[in-house]
């Protein structure tokens, strides 16, 4: 501290600390959680499974795994490096790159003999209205940026944040919403589908989707600060499988809950 005021006497006609950029690359988090989910989307069966998290900034520019520790307020948070085009008062846009790792069918004993999803960059475009203090209309779009042929999906999430009193507004921050997601043909039929193909290699029948809703999600995220720089956090989704998702024959369950809690530290 007794440093940063000398350079601040040093240099008196210096910008303000508000207005400057930062001048390169800092760790922005640290942190772990384990997560519990379905093997697969539709799957009767969960595993728990434990990641480390980190979050990197430059500027305007936010690399990191995922997380609620790279999240802004609850906001959907996807691995990968995200750029804030602009923030406004009430209007925020975001764009994203991110790898998906895609899917290894014969590493599921249900899924085996069914067509793999390869790994492939994504891209991601988010725009956040803020229609009140405590309520964000949220629209997300994902496309392949390759010619992996992966498809595209677009989201719409409702998001509601609450700061109770009865639990000291300044340390505790929770936010709860509503998501649907439609996928176009080629992605609901890679995630959800059975072609012609995969039925002459598996135990299923063909199933051909088109483009439509395919999943929603009741959603709760929550934040607890610490005295210093450290945080607990957490995230419990309630999940279903819409119309011929729900249908498709290699879904065992289309609803379920998925649960996330973590520990971690700002800088």
């Amino acid at each position: 501290m007794a440093q940063a005021e000398t350079s601040e006497q040093a240099l008196p006609k210096a910008e303000p600390p508000s207005m400057a950029m930062p001048s390169g690359l800092r760790l922005g988090a640290v942190g772990f959680s384990t997560n519990w989910r379905p093997r697969h989307p539709g799957a009767s069966d969960f595993a728990w499974s434990a990641r480390p998290h980190v979050v990197l900034r430059w500027g305007r520019l936010t690399l990191s795994n995922g997380g609620t520790l790279a999240s802004r307020a609850g906001e959907p948070a996807e691995a990968g490096l995200t750029a804030e085009l602009f923030s406004l008062d009430r209007l925020s846009l975001r764009a994203a790159v991110a790898l998906d790792q895609g899917r290894r069918s014969d590493e599921v004993a249900r899924l085996r003999g069914l067509h793999d999803i390869p790994a492939h960059p994504r891209g991601r475009l988010q725009a956040a209205w803020r229609l009140h203090s405590q309520w964000e209309l949220i629209g997300v779009w994902r496309g392949d940026l390759s010619d992996r042929g992966t498809g595209s999906s677009a989201e719409a999430v409702v998001l509601h944040e609450w700061r109770p009193e009865f639990l000291d507004r300044r340390r505790w921050r929770i936010s709860a919403g509503v998501a649907a997601q439609w996928r176009d043909a080629r992605q609901a039929n890679l995630i959800h589908g059975v072609s012609e193909e995969d039925a002459t290699r598996s135990q299923y029948p063909a199933y051909i989707l088109n483009a439509g809703w395919t999943d929603a999600r009741l959603f709760a995220n929550w934040r607890r600060d610490f005295d210093g720089p450290w945080v607990a956090y957490g995230h419990l989704s309630w999940e279903a499988l819409l119309r011929q998702a729900a249908h498709s024959p290699i879904v065992q369950q289309p609803r379920a809950l998925t649960l996330s809690v973590g520990l971690g530290r700002r800088f």
